[in-house]
């Protein structure tokens, strides 16, 4: 499949108020929310870079805008991301188009800082709402009920400020203790070809009507294929370690082998990977630039075979599931 470069055939889409005439993005139901998604995301962490790895202004907003021109509308973003540029650009974005867009929202902290941090984020968006309202990595000693950070989601949700409340989680035992023991709505996790441990816990929680999230699908951009072993990050891919570089690179010829013959580039192959799960409802990609909002689009206009599906599966138990990447 090629990646669209002529974006224009999706431009008359934001007329459509309830976007069912022109069907550019497959859209799925979040959990029991009642919100409806479509089935790519737009992560933002990128683009709220600073210094020389600055997105200017007037590209931010076209890279955000044509997300909405496309369907894909659904914005995670952090209420701590940086000087709050990335949230004042998203609400001019959707200025007039807020229905077209679904702005989910990471505040991590005490209860406090949770009211706090949505306080401010909605003001930078401009927005009275968020639909979705993420407790930003909790600590596990937070999941359960009674703490009083869901309390506080509990209020901001019932005062109209959040549609819908969540937690963005990392591991399998925080995913299945805050399916069995929190009032969430929502999970976000990572899930993608090197890393799929949060999968053993999608039948579970699909099953008690929460919505799913998946980030991270490209596994922090390795999995494009653009990074090899002795690329060097300046961001926080900092983190990988000499030996865990060396071992994405030994794994990645063996992933773009398994989806050679799929007629996509390794990304889309990789986004098509996590849309492959029916209990996610949409894979929140990253992007810095608006030809990835375009390509993620059009990856999931195709679905990857059963047998890829099966072997990039048979590669992780093989080859990660043990020993796991660094996170």
């Amino acid at each position: 499949m090629t990646t669209v470069t002529n974006h224009s055939r999706y431009l008359s889409s934001h007329l459509d108020t309830d976007r069912s005439t022109y069907p550019v993005l497959g859209r799925r139901r979040l959990g029991n929310t009642g919100l409806v998604v479509g089935e790519i995301g737009v992560g933002t962490s990128a683009l709220e870079a600073s210094g020389f790895a600055s997105v200017p202004d007037e590209e931010l907003r076209h890279t955000l805008g044509l997300a909405l021109d496309m369907q894909a509308g659904f914005f995670d973003v952090s209420a701590d991301a940086g000087d709050g540029r990335i949230l004042r650009q998203l609400g001019f974005a959707m200025q007039g188009r807020r229905h077209q867009a679904q702005v989910c929202l990471r505040v991590a902290g005490d209860a406090d800082a949770l009211k706090a941090g949505t306080e401010r984020a909605l003001r930078q968006l401009a927005s009275a709402h968020v639909d979705v309202l993420l407790w930003d990595r909790p600590g596990y000693q937070n999941l359960k009920a009674q703490d009083h950070g869901w309390q506080a989601l509990a209020g901001l949700k019932r005062d109209g400020k959040a549609v819908c409340v969540g937690a963005s989680l990392r591991l399998p035992e925080e995913l299945r203790t805050a399916v069995e023991q929190t009032p969430c709505e929502v999970l976000q996790f990572p899930l993608n070809v090197f890393d799929q441990a949060n999968a053993a816990v999608l039948d579970s929680a699909a099953a008690k009507g929460v919505g799913l999230v998946a980030v991270q699908p490209l596994c922090g951009g390795w999995l494009s294929g653009r990074f090899g072993a002795g690329h060097l990050f300046m961001d926080a891919r900092r983190r990988w370690s000499r030996g865990d570089r060396a071992r994405r690179a030994a794994l990645q010829p063996e992933f773009e082998a398994l989806v050679a013959q799929s007629g996509t580039t390794a990304a889309q192959a990789a986004l098509q990977f996590v849309l492959s799960y029916p209990q996610v409802a949409c894979a929140v990609a990253g992007v810095s630039a608006w030809q990835q909002v375009v390509g993620n689009v059009d990856a999931a206009s195709e679905r990857l075979a059963p047998s890829a599906v099966t072997a990039l599966r048979d590669l992780w138990e093989r080859r990660i599931r043990d020993r796991p990447l660094e996170p």
